[in-house]
């Protein structure tokens, strides 16, 4: 059986589970990104040694001249593409990372809830440290009668309880 004692640490766990899972989900999104820039830079030396080998190729003046002005309208082609997927991943990206941090953030919520369900049916502090405190010589009640003693203060008349004294 369960004691109060136990609810923090179950909460606790909880916390950490979460906290552990939504660094995974910020792995994840990263390594996407990483993935991504990875493939953009290899496009770009692939396509950077292409215009190379086509620029070593150029017998004349005429091709050279031709070349250049392509060459810019097809960087420029390949910048809006590039632009387009990057909006593409991130929109994507940031949609999994939405739904995957959703689950994670239900599944904190429901494991907190179990362990708080637990306190209704736990078994009280004082009674599982009864055995300890007896082997010590205190008295099995000890713990009841300070916690009562302590949320059922007596006040004596007059002292500090918000009645007026009348003059006599």
């Amino acid at each position: 059986m369960d004691t109060p004692a136990n609810v923090p640490l179950a909460l606790q766990k909880a916390q950490i589970a979460f906290g552990l899972q939504a660094l995974g989900l910020l792995k994840t999104t990263r390594q996407h990104w990483y993935a991504l820039g990875a493939e953009l830079l290899a496009q770009d030396v692939a396509r950077t040694e292409s215009a190379l080998a086509d620029l070593q190729s150029v017998e004349d003046w005429s091709a050279f001249a031709a070349l250049l002005p392509n060459a810019f309208w097809q960087a420029s082609q390949r910048t809006m593409d590039v632009l387009q997927g990057v909006l593409q991943t991130a929109i994507s990206n940031q949609s999994s990372l939405v739904a995957d941090y959703q689950r994670v953030m239900l599944e904190w919520q429901q494991a907190s809830v179990r362990a708080l369900s637990t306190t209704g049916n736990a078994m009280p502090v004082h009674t599982a440290l009864q055995g300890m405190l007896s082997a010590w010589g205190v008295p099995g009640d000890a713990l009841l009668r300070s916690a009562t003693e302590r949320s059922n203060p007596v006040r004596t008349p007059g002292k500090g309880n918000g009645q007026l004294h009348k003059a006599s």
